[in-house]
């Protein structure tokens, strides 16, 4: 068992697992004998579990394949966030009641032309060729459409 302490305890929700272990159980009217013996894990472990203890890997396992349900379920997705820096900032700006509107607007205005500023721009990649009499034109071109379509997907504009 892991202690809920453990920062890495968070990454999974024990208390999902618990209730929806308690609730099966409840519905079947099982004992925790009785789901120790379909599981394979032993009672005082199930007990543990039920109270908000954290599983190890096996035990987890067995518990989410008697449950019937995916282990993904009890891990967090990572929210992506959408939004730019400058907008959040700005967003933060707007919502502060000790400014006046035109000193919302004027901060926001500041801080994005900072953060254009001083955020690495990506630079564009240069290849230099030598001549040769067997690098032939179409050899050529084909190599630039290559290099672009590649720096396009490395800067992200290529994405779908």
């Amino acid at each position: 068992m892991v202690d809920m302490s453990d920062p890495a305890s968070a990454a999974v929700d024990i208390e999902q697992l618990a209730d929806m272990l308690r609730e099966r159980r409840s519905k079947e009217r099982k004992s925790l004998r009785d789901v120790a013996a379909e599981t394979g894990v032993p009672f005082s472990t199930l007990a543990r579990v039920e109270s908000g203890r954290l599983p190890d890997l096996n035990t987890f396992r067995n518990i989410v394949a008697w449950l019937g349900v995916s282990p993904a379920r009890f891990f967090p997705t990572t929210k992506v966030r959408e939004e730019a820096t400058p907008d959040i900032i700005a967003h933060i700006l707007r919502e502060d009641p000790a400014l006046t509107e035109q000193a919302q607007e004027q901060l926001s205005l500041v801080m994005s032309q900072m953060y254009a500023a001083l955020t690495i721009q990506a630079r564009p990649v240069q290849v230099h060729l030598r001549a040769d009499r067997n690098f032939t034109p179409e050899a050529g071109n084909l190599l630039a459409t290559l290099l672009g379509q590649m720096q396009d997907k490395l800067s992200g504009e290529g994405r779908d």
